[in-house]
């Protein structure tokens, strides 16, 4: 067992371990080849136990980590323990299943070292020649496959937002040390506001800094301070609970006969059919989407590249119809599109803190395409992103004008909030669709709403707390356009 603080870590190095290094024809995690015995290089080897431990102080300007493995020599039955576990966490390894963490020291990272079907991180030896596959899918469905499931997308999109993929690569992260991380955000929440001191703020973020590791260079881990800071925070482990989902459809095991593309399409359980681009719901969809691109997001175009009918297993048959159904829009990042497609919409866990949702714990939709759009989180450099259409049952609305967060507390007789807007589509315009669906595709207007008592929101705001209330319609690949640099 030995401590490691990320300026200690040589890539070189650790290259160089990986290329000779083997455990059940697997290669070791980057962060593990550092330390592993040299003298193991030309034996085959088991991992039998493997834990993370981490402590950010921020005081102190701390942030380390021990790494514990216990490795099995196969040919001599030879065994590596390091130990100095209750040294460094005052909790028995016996008992680590029960962990509780204690102030200033050690917490336990939960994660999954399982093997993973699909991880090829090295050459670890000769391979098989493999017969070229065709696939069986539509080339723009594999197209938007391809799109969804790449790891490297996902891999950098979570590094912006300073999570550390060295530590704790994509997938190892169980769902239970995402929770916790979750939990410690609420605890950054309680301080903010004004429940605690600032001593108690600076332990709340060492909390979420140990549970949920980022890497900030040589710089020491900032203090979440705002509001504005716990939102992005939210974002990560939002972004990070729909990877670990796309991470476990993708380490499945794959059909020799069956090319990848269409083994991560049939793990979705979602039939996804491209739209002929004459088919006039293809055109309904393109005038919507250009006709609600708000005027305050002005910054990018939008132009429509393909759109998909959706249908997710079971959605249908679940589907509650209390009513006033629209056509309404959600935006999210690539990364996210696995999780979304393959278990629908959701609403934040319990454990989450309400901060980051204007109205309360549910599922947003927007009448207005770019508000949606923004949360694609495009750059001049990825300018794809996913726009997904669902219809939404929303019954009797709950009208409210400001921010509520215990708004999911629904009056009896209302189904879903309709945050008003001072800008939305005028109704004259509204399209109805074969079925009754409402389409609001007109262009933004002035509704004459204000809210007396202080801030009016720019655009209407449609939240349901029963995500029965939800069947997703169309999925739309959008390609964005920058007037300027972002």
């Amino acid at each position: 067992m030995r401590e490691y603080s990320r300026k200690q870590q040589g890539s070189s190095h650790i290259e160089e371990k990986l290329r000779s290094l083997r455990r059940d024809s697997k290669v070791p995690d980057l962060v593990r080849a550092v330390w592993s015995d040299s003298n193991s290089e030309d034996t085959d080897e088991t991992v039998k136990i493997t834990q993370l431990e981490e402590i950010t102080n921020l005081q102190f300007n701390n942030n380390k980590y021990y790494l514990l493995q216990l490795l099995q020599e196969t040919r001599t039955k030879k065994f590596y323990v390091w130990l100095r576990f209750f040294d460094k966490t005052k909790n028995e390894w016996a008992n680590r299943k029960k962990f509780c963490k204690v102030a200033g020291k050690y917490d336990l990272l939960q994660m999954d070292y399982s093997p993973k079907e699909e991880e090829d991180a090295v050459d670890a030896g000769p391979k098989k020649k493999k017969i070229k596959l065709e696939s069986k899918l539509n080339e723009r469905v594999q197209s938007l496959i391809e799109l969804i499931c790449n790891i490297q997308t996902m891999e950098d999109a979570v590094k912006e937002m300073k999570y550390d993929t060295k530590k704790a690569p994509l997938g190892k992260l169980t769902k239970e040390q995402i929770k916790l991380g979750y939990k410690a955000l609420k605890q950054i929440e309680s301080c903010l506001d004004g429940k605690a001191s600032g001593s108690k703020l600076v332990q709340a973020c060492n909390d979420f800094y140990t549970r949920i590791p980022h890497d900030f260079g040589m710089r020491q881990p900032p203090v979440i301070r705002t509001h504005e800071e716990l939102k992005a925070k939210l974002k990560l482990l939002e972004a990070l609970d729909d990877i670990e989902v796309a991470m476990t459809l993708l380490k499945g095991k794959t059909d020799d006969d069956q090319h990848p593309v269409d083994k991560q399409y049939q793990s979705l359980k979602c039939k996804l059919e491209p739209m002929e681009h004459t088919h006039p719901h293809y055109k309904i969809v393109e005038q919507y989407l250009q006709n609600t691109h708000a005027k305050t997001h002005g910054h990018y175009t939008m132009e429509v590249q393909d759109v998909f009918a959706v249908q997710r297993a079971g959605e249908a048959e679940g589907f509650n119809d209390v009513g006033n159904r629209m056509l309404l829009w959600h935006g999210s990042r690539l990364t996210n599109w696995m999780g979304i497609l393959s278990q629908g919409l959701r609403i934040a866990p319990p454990e989450a803190p309400v901060t980051g949702y204007m109205f309360g714990k549910g599922v947003y939709f927007a009448d207005m395409s770019s508000k949606s759009a923004n949360y694609c989180y495009p750059t001049t450099k990825n300018n794809t992103g996913l726009v997904l259409l669902s219809e939404v049952a929303l019954g009797n609305t709950n009208n409210l004008l400001a921010a509520d967060y215990q708004a999911d507390k629904l009056p009896t007789g209302k189904h879903s909030v309709w945050g008003k807007g001072k800008m939305a589509p005028h109704p004259d315009s509204y399209h109805i669709m074969e079925d009754g669906v409402i389409v609001p595709l007109g262009k933004g207007t002035n509704t004459g709403v204000t809210n007396p008592n202080g801030y009016t929101l720019n655009y209407n705001e449609y939240v349901v707390y029963n995500v029965s209330q939800i069947k997703m319609r169309y999925l739309v690949k959008v390609k964005f356009g920058f007037k300027m640099q972002m």
